[in-house]
């Protein structure tokens, strides 16, 4: 079966010409005009991934995190593709949990490239990705599918930036990961992101963490980067 991409839009001529684009390559679509539909499309059919037509007169971060924050929908990818003059709702996005964005006007194969990639990589995990939806590290446990960090037994609350950077040291534990590293995992692809911005949402993270954990589990590794280390007594 064809995987189901649901774009979320106003636009009648927007959907049709991007739902052709993805027909030929393989993918189906469907449209839905708000995140009532959007949920109600998750519920009858098996949704593979969200396009979000971001413009400067909607706010679709807003669907974004109502997306993020329903069990049923939030480990599904979301894409915002966000048209010229919208700029502006690059941040609300991010804060809402959006996993990839794409600047308008984009190449279709940048777009492609992205699904087939995401969609392929969780076709082949199989098992090991259902096992990947919880992680843990020590005293931490992350509920990917959910966005639930615990930590001690107790409940952390992280922006979505800081998820993801624990997300990928729960993924590399004891690993040093370079700032680089950690920028290609937290970070859209189409984004700049300076090493002081690392450090500033690491240092967010490790305080998030202290609160719970006995010393600091995050190392800082001088000129390599950052790794997640538990230390036993």
């Amino acid at each position: 079966m064809k995987p189901l991409i649901v774009i979320c839009s106003h636009d009648a001529e927007f959907y049709l010409v991007l739902s052709h684009i993805l027909a030929v390559d393989g993918f189906t679509s469907a449209l839905a005009s708000n995140v009532d539909e959007m949920f109600e499309l998750a519920a009858a059919t098996p949704v593979q991934a969200w396009v979000l037509d971001c413009r400067s007169d909607n706010r679709m971060a807003d669907n974004c995190g109502r997306l993020r924050h329903d069990p049923r929908t939030s480990a599904l990818p979301v894409v915002a593709l966000i048209a010229a003059g919208a700029e502006s709702q690059h941040l609300a996005l991010l804060k809402a949990g959006i996993n990839e964005s794409f600047m308008r006007p984009l190449a279709p194969a940048k777009l492609l490239d992205y699904l087939h990639t995401k969609l392929e990589t969780g076709r082949q995990s199989g098992t090991r990705a259902q096992a990947a939806m919880s992680l843990s590290y020590g005293d931490i446990e992350m509920k990917v599918d959910s966005h639930h960090v615990r930590c001690n037994g107790r409940e952390i609350l992280l922006g979505p930036i800081e998820f993801r950077l624990l997300r990928h040291m729960l993924e590399n534990p004891e690993k040093v990961l370079s700032r680089d590293e950690l920028i290609a995992a937290a970070w859209p692809g189409n984004v700049y992101v300076g090493p002081r911005t690392v450090d500033v949402h690491i240092s967010r993270l490790r305080k998030s963490l202290q609160h719970s954990t006995r010393g600091d589990i995050i190392r800082t590794v001088r000129l390599g980067g950052y790794a997640l280390e538990h230390h036993t007594v």
